[in-house]
């Protein structure tokens, strides 16, 4: 899941690192909030992070506006919260989460969600994901390393990705996402509305092996989850962790480039 808002993070000092795990197809980071330590999913396909409405009631957190929140696999209600105090490896946290119910998610992984560290997170800095490490770490600069263009629209994060040869087309960048790549087949690529957006997505449906194109990255035989309609407006799908995960990820939210090593 995940949802939409733009805060700049602000770095605190002291180390700019976490410890992160990798199970249940997803990225988790442990994040310290009013004396709790929470589990969070690094989900950068959600447009801002959120916190999940019990935990936000447990935080003594004060709800917000209702918002209406769009899924993949349909809306919820989701309600504004600011004054959210909270760090991961030395790292702030947004200050305005949504908070949503993420209760159906969590009885799919093998701990509870507390919530989402959205693609607001990314905003104004650089960040890497080493999956082989488990690290999450703030980065001084990319400089020297090849990289390929993100687009920041509506607090997605969006890179090109082709299909068996097919023209580029923008995919959400989603580490909430447990498949390697879920993908519109255009046959019938409406878009759905647009709004706040989550995108924590565990998806079984049609798979077929594919050659896929990410920048310069070409992966041969990879399972691709085909949709027949657009799951986000101007968006042809997901590229999740069965993807990512081969690779340290850099995300440059100053230069809007994304680094794949």
């Amino acid at each position: 899941m995940g949802a939409m808002a733009a805060l700049h993070a602000t770095a605190q000092p002291g180390p700019q690192v976490a410890q992160i795990a990798v199970h249940d197809g997803l990225v988790w980071a442990e994040v310290d909030a009013r004396g709790h330590t929470l589990h969070f999913v690094l989900d950068t396909g959600a447009a801002s992070s959120c916190v999940n409405l019990a935990t936000a009631r447990r935080l003594g957190l004060q709800l917000g506006k209702p918002l209406d929140v769009q899924g993949v696999d349909g809306r919820t209600t989701g309600y504004e919260c600011t004054g959210f105090n909270a760090t991961v490896g030395g790292m702030r946290l947004p200050q305005t989460v949504i908070a949503v119910d993420l209760s159906g998610p969590s009885r799919a992984c093998s701990q509870r969600i507390d919530g989402l560290i959205g693609a607001d997170f990314f905003q104004g800095k650089v960040v890497r994901i080493d999956y082989r490490r488990k690290l999450l770490s703030r980065e001084a600069t990319v400089r020297g390393k090849p990289a390929m263009r993100l687009r920041f629209a509506d607090g997605a994060i969006c890179v090109q990705v082709a299909v068996n040869g097919g023209g580029k087309r923008w995919t959400r960048l989603d580490t909430g996402c447990t498949d390697a790549l879920d993908w519109c087949d255009g046959s019938c690529c409406g878009a759905k509305g647009t709004g706040k957006t989550v995108a924590l997505a565990a998806w079984m449906g049609s798979v077929r092996p594919a050659d896929v194109t990410v920048g310069t990255a070409e992966l041969k035989c990879v399972p691709v989850t085909l949709r027949r309609r657009a799951i986000f407006s101007g968006e042809a799908g997901l590229l999740g962790n069965g993807v990512l995960s081969r690779y340290t990820v850099t995300i440059d939210g100053i230069g809007k480039r994304l680094v794949l090593e």
